[in-house]
This record gives structure tokens, sequence and C-alpha cells, in this order.
């Protein structure tokens, strides 16, 4: 059995543990205070902070020479059988470790970089619905947001206001609310109708009452139309 450490050599353990950051807590603040406190416990720290930075600079680049743990060896308290054992088995791991790095870095350093993936970009559905009387308006659908984009470019003056409808291949209009009379507004496609907005449907605007709107059926010939095209 190990005879008990004297008081100044629980000093010398006590500072490679604080200079190895092994020490938490209540420990650690207590270090710390003896540290400021004692200039004989700082500069004993500060020794073995000089004899484990070779570790600290990295193992990889830089093994650490036999000379450091001989010298870590005779700075131990003599005698002390256990604390040697510990410390060889503590020189052991870090090695091993050192190596393990090396293996891990080379194989981070050697390993192909993945190709980014690159997506295509997403159809653009589009239309312009023009009409005889004058009546222009240009539509872009958003697909991931559901948003129909209206920009009215021209319209007859009206006390009726304007209302758009898809019109499906040999189907029914099917009203997609109200568009502005003047400049732009978007209009929230609903999920059951977002199939419709396809390659050669027809967008339609009607003159309707704007109170009773969106309306069945039209009550009125459309001002204009156009064919949706998918960029």
């Amino acid at each position: 059995m190990a005879e008990p450490l004297r008081p100044e050599d629980e000093d010398i353990v006590l500072a490679a543990e604080l200079a190895l950051g092994l020490l938490d807590g209540e420990d650690l603040a207590v270090a710390r205070r003896r540290q400021l406190a004692d200039p004989v416990f700082a500069a004993a720290v500060a020794r073995w902070v000089l004899d484990f930075a070779p570790l600290a600079l990295g193992g990889v680049d830089a093994p650490v020479s036999a000379g450091l743990w001989r010298r870590i060896e005779a700075r131990l308290p003599g005698g002390d059988h256990g604390s040697v054992v510990a410390l060889r088995r503590w020189r052991a791991t870090a090695i091993a470790a050192s190596a393990a790095a090396a293996v891990l870095l080379a194989i981070l350093l050697l390993r192909p970089v993945p190709q980014p993936v690159v997506l295509p970009p997403p159809p653009v559905v589009v239309a312009q619905i023009t009409g005889t009387a004058g009546a222009a308006f240009a539509a872009r659908y958003d697909a991931a947001q559901g948003m129909l984009h209206v920009r009215t470019e021209a319209l007859p003056a009206s006390r009726q206001a304007p209302e758009l409808w898809v019109i499906p291949a040999g189907g029914k209009p099917v009203s997609l609310g109200l568009v502005a009379p003047h400049g732009s507004r978007d209009v929230t496609v609903a999920p059951a109708t977002r199939a419709l907005l396809a390659e050669g449907a027809t967008l339609a605007v009607t003159l309707e009452d704007a109170a009773t709107a969106p309306h069945v059926a039209p009550t009125s010939t459309p001002v204009a139309a156009g064919k949706i095209t998918i960029l």
C-alpha cells in the first residue's frame, strides 16, 4: 500500500490537477484562490503548465518526448508506486488518443467531398389574359404557396368587379375570386382547385357583382381569356 501523501506532495498533485483542468466546483475555486495567494504554489502550477504544453500543442504534429515523461515521474512523490503506475497508464492513453486523432484527421482530409445536389428550378405557371374590348391581365401561379399573382394591365370602366375563372379542358368554369380592377392582387387558390391550374387550362375574367362574389357560374361573357402555359 502506498504511503499517505505529505502536505507538500499534495500541493504538487493539486498544482498538476489545476494545470490539466481536472478540477471543478469548490475544488477549482480553492485552487484558484491558492494560486493567487501563494507564490510557491503558483510557480508549481506554472511549471506543470510548461511540462504539459507539448500535449496541448498537438500530439499529431509534435510527439511528446520520453524525457518529458521522465521529468513528470521524477517530480512525483518518492516511493508512491501507485502514482507512477497511474501516470504510465495515463501516458499510454494519451499516446493512443493522439494516434486515434491522427487517423481521424487523415480520414477527414482524404474523404472525397460530396458534390452538392442541384435541384431543377420549379415550373412556372403563367398566363396572358386578353380580350377584344381592351381588357388585359397577366397571371403567375406560385404552386409552392398556392398563390396566384394577378396583375390588371387594362380594364374597361365598369361598376362591376372583375372575377377570375379557371376553365379546365372540357370542364366548367370554377371561380378563383375577384381580382383588382387596377394594379395587382394575390389570390389564394383553394387546395381542391389547385390541380385545375394545369397546362392548357383557360383563365378567364368576367365582370360580376362584387357583393355576391364568388359565384357558382359566370353571369356574363368573358371580357378576357388566355391559356395557361407552364415554363
